[in-house]
């Protein structure tokens, strides 16, 4: 075959090839580079990996120039690209494909392979050739998993740099003071609340937005740390056991709070008692004469855990040491009082909705009141905080509208609440919007079975969306008497938000509850 034809094929293998890949890393980056993950994004989307009409077209092509029908195999190979390329969805992403400088890493590799391919196809230009580019067209989103092996060990030595870096950073600041968060759910919000009422007495860094893993953590050491913050507030997710005891050898925290022990992430925990595990991990690395944990009492699963260090309970009950009284949760926001020991206490006042906010306030009261800062102290942190981005985030239109915010990955105990807020705007129209709620593995049909039932109660009108979400949130409805001409699946965001501009008028109160990223819909 000619060096003209060969590199015809080449060119059009290329574009196609490198387009899907570019998806396939973009998965790889939203499942924060674990390969197994990726692995089960392939397993659950085996119509996107292993496209019917990708194989079929290339399948032909290949078969035909087996039999050596080289140019009529030719000719179909160059319209089969050219058909798939075109064919190609276009769809928006939800959140961008970021180019750092792990994934030139990986383009690095990408080009270093494709040369050595490009040689190859070159050297010998033959039909097997175009057979052999033709088959890695047809898995070119595993070949997005071999790329990431290849690059494992790289990666794995990068990161022991920059993590050691990090610790030494942390010990040029003796006197720096370290909070460390975790929990199943509304961590996010109690650093943040956290932050608000410590800066009134110290010079704090937090880990911003969602930097929680083990590298988020150590690029805010590496990028943002200063010798003039003496206290850091630092916000430890997990996926896997072992995973905060990470971050904690790295950080060593003089304080750890825990706000929840929930069923989440269970596709990689497996059980709850994995889940209470990692999360108490960070617990464990507390000192035992001076370290001291905050924990939520309410939390049946917290209970049960027999703690071995010096703690703090923080509830909404007099079983806490912290506690929430005369709690009014209105559509304007909250009001109560936080008991502290000794019988004190401080009125509170926010804007924040909903119980769980509530409950993230008493713990970061705690939390300062065990720091040092006084009463006005505290008052004046509460004063300045804000909601957090997409957690029930209150959003009034020009109209009068509201639309409420709880976009973030949603869980079972925080989607709850928040349907229980949209309940309280009663007097107005009251549209859920939601996907349900992911990563709960076998339990992830009776949560969002449960969900749709607790919609029922709160709402008017109710938007699924994804068909494939859809089907437990329908099943609780439908053992309800909740009128389903009231309730819509729509294909994607999209279309539930066009739904909502139809429905929405001056009334109307809106709450987005969990906005899935591409790699679930």
């Amino acid at each position: 075959m000619s060096y003209l034809k060969i590199n015809i094929v080449f060119v059009l293998f290329l574009f196609y090839f490198l387009r899907t890949n570019r998806k396939g890393l973009h998965i790889l980056q939203l499942e924060h580079y674990y390969k197994d993950r990726y692995i089960k994004w392939m397993r659950d989307n085996t119509n996107i990996v292993f496209d019917i009409k990708k194989i079929f077209l290339l399948l032909i092509s290949s078969v035909v120039l087996g039999l050596k029908y080289e140019k009529i195999g030719f000719i179909l190979t160059i319209i089969s690209y050219i058909l798939l390329f075109l064919t190609i969805p276009m769809k928006k992403e939800k959140k961008p494909f970021v180019v750092t400088k792990r994934v030139k890493r990986q383009f690095l590799t990408y080009l270093v392979l494709i040369v050595i391919l490009g040689i190859l196809v070159n050297v010998y230009r033959d039909i097997f050739s175009i057979i052999l580019l033709n088959i890695l067209a047809m898995i070119s989103y595993v070949f997005v998993y071999i790329v990431a092996l290849i690059n494992t060990p790289f990666e794995n030595m990068i990161n022991r740099k920059f993590s050691k870096k990090a610790s030494k950073k942390l010990k040029e600041i003796p006197d720096l003071k370290i909070v460390g968060i975790t929990g199943s759910y509304g961590k996010t919000s109690t650093k943040h609340v956290i932050n608000s009422i410590l800066s009134q007495k110290y010079n704090c860094l937090m880990t911003p937005a969602s930097f929680n893993t083990t590298m988020g953590v150590v690029k805010t050491i590496n990028d943002d740390l200063k010798p003039t913050h003496n206290l850091f507030i630092c916000e430890m997710g997990a996926k896997y056991i072992g995973d905060i005891k990470e971050i904690c050898d790295i950080v060593h925290p003089n304080f750890g709070i825990v706000t929840a022990v929930g069923q989440q992430h269970l596709d990689t925990f497996k059980t709850v008692e994995n889940v209470s595990k990692t999360k108490f991990e960070l617990v464990d690395s507390l000192d035992d004469k001076d370290g001291l944990a905050f924990v939520n009492w309410e939390d049946e699963n917290i209970r049960k855990v027999k703690i071995n260090k010096n703690f703090v309970k923080y509830g909404l009950t007099s079983e806490s040491d912290y506690y929430a009284e005369n709690i009014e949760v209105t559509e304007k926001g909250s009001s109560f009082d936080v008991v502290i020991p000794g019988n004190r206490r401080i009125n509170i006042k926010t804007k924040l909705l909903g119980k769980l906010n509530v409950l993230n306030i008493v713990g970061g009261v705690a939390v300062a009141d065990k720091l040092g800062l006084s009463e006005e102290q505290i008052k004046m942190g509460v004063k300045f905080i804000k909601p957090v981005e997409h957690r029930l985030e209150l959003r009034p239109n020009p109209n009068g509208s509201i639309i409420i915010d709880d976009a973030y990955n949603s869980n079972e105990k925080g989607a709850m609440m928040a349907i229980e807020v949209l309940g309280s705007f009663t007097g107005r129209k009251r549209i859920l919007i939601t996907p349900g709620i992911v990563d709960l593995g076998n339990k992830a049909y009776e949560i969002n079975k449960n969900l749709g039932k607790e919609a029922t109660k709160h709402s008017d009108f109710i938007i699924l969306v994804g068909q494939k979400q859809a089907g437990p949130l329908m099943d609780g409805i439908k053992e309800t008497t909740y009128n389903q001409e009231n309730v819509m699946i729509a294909k994607n965001i999209d279309e539930a938000i066009k739904k909502m501009y139809e429905l929405m008028d001056s009334n109307t109160v809106v709450l987005l509850e969990n906005d899935l990223p591409d790699n679930y819909l």
